[in-house]
């Protein structure tokens, strides 16, 4: 490794492949190539008894040791412990994707022949907070400091604008649907010269092509019980084997409208076939889930389609010809699908690793020539969980709406509910219904030690900012005597100190580059 400075990355964690990329001294912005050659890295991790393997081999390997074999890491982010063990021991998700993120760095280490020791990682803009902690967690256990979390839609924006940059001028208006393997996002973006306007954005997390999978491997296991009497899915081997087939099924799927099917298992032969058309049928309800969410958001913008420009689809299933027909229909523009290739999100997030580090002395001339500033939008609302005052029923004060523009911020006046109250809390959640339920807690923010005889009713302030960083920042204060309390809601690390050497003793014993250690050339 040579003595170059210290270099930061974008990383986009796929669902069922990872990219990372990096801003060279011209300002663009290339994937960069792992020990196979390849920009794509497999999200799977095989895990052993002697440490873990990352990557291809990791999907080599699912073909016959399944139950050996996390893959579909990304929709478990957030939850603890996983809801599958690994030779009788349940591994947090955080910790196998951080041997995902270890491998990454020690590729773009080998590739770039310097220390990468920050990144920029993209997320899905519907990730909720726990997902988001838990995935700087992961990429510190991997050696790697967060600089910054970024909405895959809007980095994948970013890389369209930072091309769009060199070759076209004038304002655009683009719906940016990104249905990938685990996980559908999309927004609305105002493409202006030297200017990203995210104007709203949604999206499922528990929504990918994962799920037209699963369709067709139900499918697969009715013709295996009705032709042979058996069902492969009665076995975790079994299940592995069905989505295996049923995403090579989906893939021939999307280039021709009939696929035939010849498959053994156990002894066990099934011959059929499928047309494209009784595929798309019982799929229908999945693409249903994603044009309630576009509808939504041009709901949510006022926007009608005579408002849209263009449609850029982005992730590997938006190849089934479902995807664009559907759209096509509801707006009656022709989907580009070359706009957002599979780097995009990790090219996006390395431009927008550089313009946060364009003060440093390493950073390419170009990102201090261009101007390309950024406005995005929180996918959750924010607000308070406190009771109404007439049923005295828990209610969210939803304060920032979700899809308001960055940074923001609200003030609302409160007050105390009973006679000599001491002390005042807030609970400050995201998202969640009127009531609170399906929120999630994000922060507490307490003022204490209030004088006695404090009548009910005295108003308390409270203001919530959200900045641009995503920190939420609480403040509040009694005016009729000053006291007062700031909370910061930074993303810090939700693990305690026990927690934290649990995890890297595991982490050490499964990482396959010698204790997070990485070679180059």
């Amino acid at each position: 490794m040579n003595n170059d400075p210290p270099s930061i990355v974008g990383i986009d964690l796929g669902t069922t492949h990872s990219v990372v990329a990096h801003v060279d001294e011209s300002g663009r912005s290339h994937p960069i190539r792992n020990s196979e050659g390849e920009t794509m890295t497999p999200s799977a991790v095989l895990v052993e008894d002697d440490g873990a393997v990352v990557g291809r081999d990791a999907i080599k390997a699912a073909q016959i040791m399944p139950n050996q074999v996390a893959r579909d890491l990304k929709r478990e982010m957030g939850n603890d412990p996983w809801s599958r063990s690994f030779g009788g021991t349940n591994y947090p998700p955080l910790l196998i994707q951080s041997l995902l993120l270890a491998r990454l760095r020690c590729d773009a280490e080998a590739e770039l022949g310097r220390a990468v020791p920050q990144a920029v990682i993209a997320v899905p803009a519907c990730f909720d907070e726990p997902k988001r902690r838990a995935t700087i967690d992961a990429a510190l256990l991997a050696g790697l400091k967060v600089k910054s979390i970024v909405n895959e839609p809007t980095a994948a924006a970013i890389a369209v604008a930072w091309d769009r940059a060199r070759h076209q001028t004038g304002d655009l208006t683009s719906l940016m649907y990104d249905l990938g393997g685990g996980m559908f996002d999309t927004s609305i973006v105002r493409f202006q010269e030297n200017a990203i306007r995210v104007m709203a954005t949604g999206g499922n997390a528990m929504l990918g092509g994962l799920d037209w999978d699963k369709c067709i491997a139900r499918w697969l296991d009715a013709e295996f019980s009705l032709q042979q009497n058996v069902r492969p899915s009665e076995s975790t081997a079994g299940d592995a084997f069905l989505l295996r087939e049923s995403e090579e099924i989906k893939h021939a799927l999307s280039s021709r409208k009939r696929a035939g099917v010849r498959l053994a298992w156990e002894g066990r032969v099934l011959k059929t076939e499928i047309a494209r058309e009784r595929f798309d049928e019982f799929t229908a309800h999945l693409l249903d889930r994603t044009r309630f969410i576009v509808r939504r958001l041009l709901n949510d913008t006022g926007l009608t389609w005579a408002g849209i420009d263009t449609i850029m689809l982005g992730g590997g299933s938006t190849r089934m010809p479902q995807v664009a027909q559907m759209l096509h229909r509801e707006s009656g523009i022709e989907p580009d699908s070359s706009a957002v290739t599979g780097e995009s999100v990790a090219q996006g997030a390395a431009i927008y690793a550089a313009m946060l580090n364009s003060r440093a002395d390493n950073t390419p001339e170009v990102l201090h020539q261009t101007n390309l500033s950024v406005t995005d939008v929180n996918a959750h609302s924010l607000g308070v969980l406190g009771a109404d005052k007439q049923t005295s029923s828990r209610c969210n004060h939803i304060m920032i709406p979700r899809n308001t523009a960055l940074p923001a911020a609200h003030t609302t006046c409160y007050e105390t509910i009973r006679d000599g109250q001491r002390s005042v809390a807030f609970e400050i959640i995201e998202g969640g219904d009127a009531r609170g339920k399906h929120s999630t807690r994000i922060g507490r923010c307490v003022i204490d030690k209030l004088p006695p005889g404090l009548p009910a009713g005295t108003p308390v302030d409270v203001e919530i900012r959200y900045n641009t960083d995503t920190i939420v920042e609480v403040k509040a204060s009694l005016r009729a005597t000053g006291h007062h309390a700031h909370v910061r809601l930074e993303r810090a690390s939700a693990m305690t100190g026990e927690m934290w050497s649990n995890l890297r003793e595991l982490f050490f014993s499964l990482d396959p580059n010698s204790q997070g250690e990485c070679s180059a050339d």
